[in-house]
């Protein structure tokens, strides 16, 4: 061993994150999406309406945070707020026939990417992974 200490796991997963993210933006940037954005038209079914709370909980956002993407993507067509049928004090989040097409775009370059991780580990490795990204997870609620 050389002395040198292996990087902390949150400068692994800060600096991986980081990465992860610049990739995404600069796939999504030519349909002015940015990470956020698409991760919640992700999180939306089309042809179901969502609860903006458990959207936001679903992100790990603040409220007001989910407030503004969904202000910013309701200004560009992308979703519709529509009054929720069982409490007439909220309201339920729709994608439009534009968000859907934005959504199907957001999957398949997601999906890219899912591909070629996983043709570059094993079923063995993507197991591990997946355990460790959980174990990481339940460790910082």
């Amino acid at each position: 061993m050389d002395g040198v200490s292996p990087p902390l796991f949150c400068l692994l997963i800060k600096n991986t994150w980081q990465k992860l993210s610049r990739y995404y933006n600069q796939r999504f940037s030519p349909y002015d999406l940015s990470v956020p954005k698409a991760l919640l038209l992700l999180e939306i079914a089309p042809g179901s309406g969502e609860n903006p709370n458990h959207l936001a909980k679903k992100l790990d956002l603040e409220n007001s945070s989910m407030t503004g993407l969904l202000d910013r993507l309701e200004k560009k067509g992308l979703i519709a707020r529509e009054r929720d049928p069982r409490d007439r004090r909220g309201v339920l989040i729709f994608l439009t026939s534009e968000g859907v097409r934005a959504r199907e775009t957001i999957k398949t370059l997601v999906e890219e990417l899912d591909a070629k991780l996983q043709e570059a580990l094993t079923p063995e490795e993507i197991k591990t992974f997946r355990k460790v990204l959980s174990v990481v997870g339940k460790q910082i609620l």
